[in-house]
């Protein structure tokens, strides 16, 4: 697996602002393709489904909710996508794999390391190919401006045995290793388990279509629900347990009860992605919505050197432009840099004493550490080994490399954690090859990226212990897709929160223009100028609505510049004392005239304290004379 998050809090220090409030409201198209409409009560599913999702931030609110509508398609859009995936697909034997529950179960209850694979056949369709299809044919009214849940019945395609099933395939390779994922998370990165294939059911990547077939083999959401003891009964987490097909084999949905549990059942799965992949709180200050610059700086610390694994035999497993492409693709506006340093572990004390010192227990020649304990104690001494001065935002990375090791977080194993501008990855150096010890495997980047996602404030593409079917984006968040990189829907979270925390900036500043301004009578310029700027906000939540994310957020900067300068014209207007539209010696001897007096004295001009602080003063000479010369009008 690609990193194990760790929720440690935020990233960045937080900022206090006025307590505020936004609402945004997106549209949601949901189509049924393959459906009777007699038999789904789109009625019952809209009441079962989640649609309003408040979250603070700091001293403000924003709250997210989403318009949806409930499309059937008809019967040639159905033969139309049939026909394609018919053409986009391959039928074959053993071509991916299903769980043994029986050997699952028993490693989760003994520890036992097993094979839990067995083969599957059936038809395996390309994922990005129908994603593709779904976004140059859409269905029903809906805009561009809309999300889009296509909800698909295919079981024609699957045998009533189940010896012959259907899902979506993804091509996920290792871009540092240059080779094909064949393997699952730690527990099983063995040979016990070789040449493992992962179907979906779901899938979305680089638009905003989300389309789930209930009826497509997976394996994912059983293994979530036995090895992580997932609590999800009830009729709307039953996809848990049965596939479409099994669900319509012991369900009459031609009787009342029946279209109730299938309504739920539906529900289930459209209320999954919609909460993990459209509305997902994010774990985030206001700060990095200022940010211009980010620095994550990586020290690989090799406590493997004398085992054969080299710095330079291990350079291969990190590429820092992977780590750079994947964050710029996220955050444009950000200019990212990644440096990343190999050390001997053995050449910094304080560091190797942090790593021995969190050694839980030894048993067969593997050792266990303490993650928790690890991150603390490196933590605490990071301003030793970083410059923090590089960016205005700075993630440190620790990579330990270590034989036949395991680092434990939460009573299980994990890879990596991320959050409050630190990574920390343990991953045992064996996992990075192949079974003859030299051959690249699986490289760093994918856990990496993952981690310093969580430090951009994302969490997980599901809810642990809820829902996990959102886990089915291919976006480097989750835990079961095999991707580098933020899917669109994750990208449009993330941007449209910045715009949002840049927006509750700028209205803040315009308060205090408003407030700098009331010191005097209004003029036609001033005025003019803040319209400008209140029509330029109102084109960014245009944009907003849209959903140009970028486009508002190069609207927002935009504006913040006539912003700035409206203030600067503000101060002007304030120092021109004797509104002759220049300030000038004029204005320096008022201020003079009055210099040193308080409210009640004879000679006080309260238009002469520009600092407002009771007294005229220097600060107040200060600010007329730095104005000098210039003219406002």
């Amino acid at each position: 697996m690609a990193g194990g998050g760790g929720e440690f809090g935020e990233v960045l220090s937080s900022e206090i602002l006025a307590a505020k409030s936004v609402v945004h409201t997106f549209s949601l198209n949901v189509v049924f393709v393959g459906f009777q409409e007699e038999v789904v009560d789109t009625s019952f599913i809209d009441v079962n489904v989640e649609k309003n999702y408040p979250y603070d931030y700091e001293n403000f609110t924003i709250e997210h909710n989403f318009d949806v509508n409930y499309y059937f398609s008809n019967n040639s859009y159905y033969l139309a996508l049939q026909t394609f995936i018919l053409d986009n697909s391959i039928n074959a034997s053993d071509a991916t794999s299903k769980l043994n529950t029986t050997a699952l179960q028993l490693q989760r209850s003994t520890g036992q390391k097993m094979s839990i694979f067995l083969p599957q056949s059936g038809r395996a369709i390309d994922a990005v190919a129908v994603e593709d299809w779904f976004v140059a044919n859409p269905y029903g009214p809906g805009s561009d401006n809309s999300y889009w849940f296509y909800v698909m019945n295919f079981t024609e395609f699957d045998s009533p045995d189940h010896s012959l099933e259907h899902w979506y395939n993804v091509t996920e390779l290792d871009f540092e290793a240059n080779r094909s994922r064949d393997f699952w998370r730690l527990e099983w990165d063995n040979s016990l388990n070789p040449d493992v294939k992962f179907p979906y059911a779901c899938f979305t990547s680089n638009s905003r279509v989300f389309f789930i077939d209930p009826s497509a083999f997976q394996w994912y959401l059983t293994w979530t629900r036995i090895w992580w003891g997932l609590s999800v009964s009830g009729p709307k987490y039953q996809y848990y347990y049965e596939d479409l097909d099994a669900f319509l084999a012991s369900h009459d949905v031609g009787t009342s009860q029946g279209k109730t549990a299938l309504a739920y059942y539906l529900a289930g799965w459209i209320e999954d992605g919609l909460s993990n992949l459209l509305a997902p709180e994010l774990w985030v200050s206001t700060e990095i919505s200022k940010a211009r610059s980010m620095s994550i700086q990586v020290k690989m610390l090799n406590n493997a050197s004398d085992s054969g694994y080299s710095n330079q035999f291990m350079s291969w497993i990190i590429n820092a432009t992977l780590a750079e492409e994947a964050i710029a693709d996220l955050a444009p506006f950000l200019n990212i840099s990644v440096v990343v340093d190999f050390w001997n572990l053995s050449d910094y004390p304080i560091l190797k004493t942090i790593f021995e010192g969190a050694v839980i227990d030894k048993i067969d020649g593997w050792t266990y550490y303490d993650g928790y304990q690890v991150w603390d104690d490196i933590y605490a001494v990071r301003e030793l080994y970083f410059d923090f001065d590089a960016a205005d935002i700075v993630i440190t990375g620790y990579v330990f490399l270590e034989k036949n090791m395991s680092m434990l977080v939460y009573g299980g194993e994990y890879t990596g954690l991320g959050g409050s501008g630190q990574i920390l990855v343990m991953k045992e150096v064996g996992r990075y090859f192949q079974d003859d010890g030299v051959s690249p495997k699986s490289g760093l980047g994918l856990v990496f990226i993952h981690e310093a996602g969580h430090n951009l404030g994302f969490p997980h593409t599901f809810t642990h212990g809820v829902a996990y079917a959102g886990d089915f984006a291919f976006d480097v968040m989750g835990y079961y897709p095999y991707s580098f990189y933020f899917s669109q829907v994750r990208k449009d979270c993330f941007r449209r929160l910045v715009v949002d925390f840049r927006v509750f900036g700028l209205e803040e500043l315009l308060e205090e223009d408003l407030t700098l301004y009331s010191r005097k009578n209004s003029t036609l310029i001033i005025d003019t100028k803040f319209d400008e700027i209140y029509a330029k906000i109102n084109e960014t939540h245009q944009l907003y609505d849209e959903l140009q994310y970028l486009e508002a957020f190069g609207k927002i900067v935009e504006t913040e510049i006539f912003e700035s300068n409206l203030r600067d014209l503000i101060w002007l207007y304030l120092s021109d004392l004797n509104n002759d539209g220049i300030i000038n010696i004029f204005d320096v001897v008022i201020v003079a005239v009055a210099y040193g007096s308080t409210p009640g004295d004879e000679k006080w001009n309260p238009n002469a304290d520009l600092v407002q602080d009771g007294t005229i003063n220097i600060f107040d000479v200060v600010i007329v004379a730095g104005n000098y010369g210039q003219t406002w009008l």
